[in-house]
C-alpha cells in the first residue's frame, strides 16, 4: 500500500487476521478496541485481528516521499487449519494447546515475522507453479512465529499465569528480578526442574529463542523504558539494564531496535 498525500482519520477494517509491515514514512494508529494512539514506523510489524478496525493518520505522506506498507490478510479458516496442524504434529507436553489470541493487536520490532510476511507477499504475487505449496509452508512458519511472539509478550506483561506459561513462571520471575545482574542458565534450569537440554528445547519451543537471547531482549526492553526518562544518562541506562560495556550495549540495542540508544531517545522512544 502506498499513500501519496497527508491525511487524517482514514478508517480501515480488516477482513481477516492481518500482518502489516511498515516500509517507509510514518502512520499514527488510533485503535478502536483499546483507545490507544500508536506511532507506526519502519521496522515495526502490526498484528490486527479479524474484523479489527482502526483510524489512521498519514502525517508525512507526499508524492515525493510516499508512506508505504505491506499487508498480508489470512482468512480465519486457513489460520485455524495451521493451528490445528501444529497441535496435532507438535502438541505441548503439558497438554495445553498452542493458541493465538485473535483479539490482541500489537506492534513488534520483529525481523523474523517481517521477513516471513514479506516473503509470503512475494510468493503469492509471483509466478512459481509451486507457489501454493510454498505459501502453505510459509503460513505454518508465520503462525508459529505469532504464537511465540504472543507468548513472549504475555509472559513479560503479567501473563505468566496463563496455563501455557505456568511451567516457566519461576524462570520468568527470576529473570524479571535480576535483569541488572548476571543470569545463569543453570539456575533457570533448576527453577524449571529440567535438564539443560530439555530446558533449551522446551524454552525455544515456547518462545522462539533461547534463554540467553530472551534475557537480552528483555534487557533491551528495560533499557527502552529507562531511555524514556530524559534525566537518566545513556551510560546509566546501560548498567541499570545489566550490561557491563556501553559499546556492547549500543551494538545490541541497534541490532534489535534498528537504532542506537541515543537515536531512540531523540525520536521520543
Amino acid at each position: 500500500y502506498e499513500t501519496r498525500q497527508a491525511a487524517n482519520g482514514v478508517h480501515l477494517t480488516f477482513g481477516g487476521f492481518t500482518i502489516t509491515s511498515m516500509l517507509r514514512g510514518k502512520k499514527v494508529l488510533h485503535m478502536d478496541s483499546e483507545r490507544k494512539v500508536l506511532d507506526y514506523v519502519p521496522g515495526q510489524t502490526m498484528l490486527v485481528p479479524h474484523d479489527g478496525a482502526m483510524d489512521i493518520d498519514f502525517p508525512d505522506a507526499t508524492p515525493w516521499k510516499p508512506t508505504q506498507c505491506t499487508a498480508l490478510v489470512i482468512e480465519q479458516a486457513h489460520f485455524t487449519e495451521q493451528l490445528d496442524y501444529l497441535n496435532e504434529q507438535r502438541p505441548m507436553p503439558d497438554g495445553h494447546a498452542w493458541m493465538v489470541d485473535p483479539n490482541k493487536p500489537f506492534l513488534q520490532n520483529d525481523e523474523e515475522l517481517a521477513r516471513l510476511s514479506d516473503r509470503m507477499v512475494r510468493v503469492l504475487s509471483g509466478t512459481d507453479p509451486m507457489k501454493d505449496i510454498l505459501a502453505d509452508l510459509l503460513l505454518k512458519e508465520i503462525v508459529l512465529s505469532i504464537i511465540r511472539l504472543q507468548n513472549r509478550a504475555d509472559v513479560f506483561n503479567n501473563g505468566a499465569d496463563a496455563p501455557w506459561n505456568l511451567r516457566f513462571k519461576a524462570v520468568v520471575e527470576h529473570i524479571r528480578r535480576n535483569l541488572n545482574e548476571p543470569i545463569a542458565v543453570q539456575k533457570l534450569c533448576e527453577l524449571a526442574g529440567m535438564s539443560r537440554s530439555a530446558f533449551y528445547r522446551a524454552f525455544t519451543d515456547q518462545f522462539g529463542m533461547g534463554p540467553n537471547q530472551l534475557v537480552l531482549h528483555e534487557r533491551i526492553n528495560h533499557a527502552k523504558a529507562l531511555l524514556r526518562q530524559p534525566e537518566v544518562a545513556v551510560k546509566e541506562v546501560c548498567y541499570a539494564s545489566g550490561f557491563s560495556d556501553p559499546n556492547y550495549f549500543t551494538r545490541m540495542f541497534k541490532k534489535i531496535e534498528g537504532r542506537t540508544p541515543g537515536e531512540f531517545r531523540q525520536l521520543g522512544g
